[in-house]
């Protein structure tokens, strides 16, 4: 199942990052203005925050392996849209219409594959399962940076869309032939908005979703937007690069942290039945890499601090999804995915408007550290929570 999900999943995301590089160059060469350009860059994640939890129970209603499959295709012609822009020249209706569309595409994928490596993995190894899925996530947008910006460079702006677009079609054919259903209990019908909202009342739940909030405020969405102008206030330089050229390894190397021990992470709590233990670890070491990147003016001191955050997020990101599929009965699994998801997105969206409001050298980066301290508590009350199951 791991194997099946990770191209989908991976792509889904390269998408996503194709589109950063070249949207907002294009649309200052065509002369839209700066905040409409931001309108249509923040569309993905508007989207995904109100449309998530009706994805999940969608994935609940028809299954995670539809869902999947509806969600590749919705980024198919979010592609084609990016290119049909560009060619009538008429990018900003086009590349907003993308964006929009994009945030329904990438968040049915992000909540289908999660849902399914949720029941695929079971009690024993779903964080093994949950572990491989976020690697994918995690590497998916990165990859998709760097071959936006030297596919448009090398073969134009349209021939890149087209790629990617080719590149998601496999990936849905894959997916198609490879992906099974594994749906529990099929629902009968949609439940109600009331229904799905009544998800949270689980104090557990509500935890979980905490947690991932401050994951992503801090991970994905802080440390990613203001570490250009650490760089810069600081004067770090990685291997003679600029200030955009050593931000950008800064984040590879965080990204590839992340990555690589995130399917260990997921092993770990899967041997020992420690999620919630291995979240509470993972909760500590991204405050601690938030303090370090805060306090040193060293190009050692900032790596070593992302180096915390990246295995910070590796151990709190498959440990959180595995505890919503502990918490949660079967038929209800994609529901709290999807609200898991919205928790995700509405951190990486506050914590870009908090970074570069409150960024002052390290101010940002302690504040934030105190903030995500003071959820460490409950991430300790969900270890033991797990231990009485």
């Amino acid at each position: 199942m791991a194997l099946a999900l990770t191209p989908g999943t991976l792509l889904a995301g390269m998408a996503g990052g194709i589109a950063f590089p070249i949207l907002p160059s294009v649309g200052v060469r065509v002369g839209l203005s700066l905040p409409f350009i931001g309108v249509i860059l923040a569309a993905n994640r508007a989207t995904r925050v109100l449309a998530g939890s009706f994805v999940g129970a969608a994935a609940d209603r028809f299954g995670g392996r539809r869902t999947l499959l509806v969600g590749l295709l919705i980024n198919i012609v979010v592609m084609a849209l990016y290119a049909i822009g560009i060619v009538v020249h008429h990018v900003g209706g086009f590349f907003l219409a993308g964006r929009v569309l994009h945030g329904l595409g990438s968040g049915s994928v992000f909540i289908a594959a999660q849902t399914l490596a949720l029941q695929a993995g079971g009690a024993s190894q779903g964080g093994k399962t949950a572990g491989s899925v976020r690697a994918a996530m995690v590497l998916g947008v990165p990859i998709g940076l760097v071959a936006g910006g030297i596919l448009s460079d090398v073969v134009g702006e349209v021939a890149t869309f087209s790629i990617a677009s080719g590149a998601v079609v496999l990936a849905l054919t894959g997916a198609f032939f490879t992906v099974p259903d594994v749906r529990g209990a099929r629902l009968k019908k949609r439940p109600p908005v009331r229904q799905i909202l009544r998800e949270m009342r689980d104090t557990r739940l509500f935890a979980v979703g905490a947690l991932n909030f401050a994951l992503n405020f801090a991970a994905s969405g802080m440390v990613l937007t203001t570490l250009a102008l650490l760089v810069h206030d600081r004067a770090i330089s990685i291997f003679g690069r600029d200030e955009q050229g050593t931000a950008g390894l800064a984040m590879g190397w965080m990204t590839i942290v992340d990555a690589a021990t995130t399917p260990l992470a997921g092993r770990l709590g899967d041997r020992f039945r420690a999620h919630a233990r291995v979240a509470t670890g993972s909760m500590i070491l991204l405050v601690l890499g938030l303090v370090t990147i805060g306090l040193t003016s060293h190009r050692g001191g900032m790596m070593l601090g992302l180096a915390f955050i990246g295995l910070g997020a590796a151990g709190l990101g498959p440990s959180l999804l595995v505890l919503v599929g502990e918490i949660v009965p079967d038929d209800r699994q994609g529901t709290s995915v999807g609200m898991l998801q919205v928790t995700g997105d509405v951190g990486g969206m506050l914590g870009p408007l908090v970074g570069t409001a409150i960024f002052g050298g390290g101010r940002a980066y302690l504040v934030a550290a105190a903030v995500l301290g003071a959820f460490i508590p409950l991430a300790a009350w969900l270890s033991k929570v797990e231990r009485r199951k």
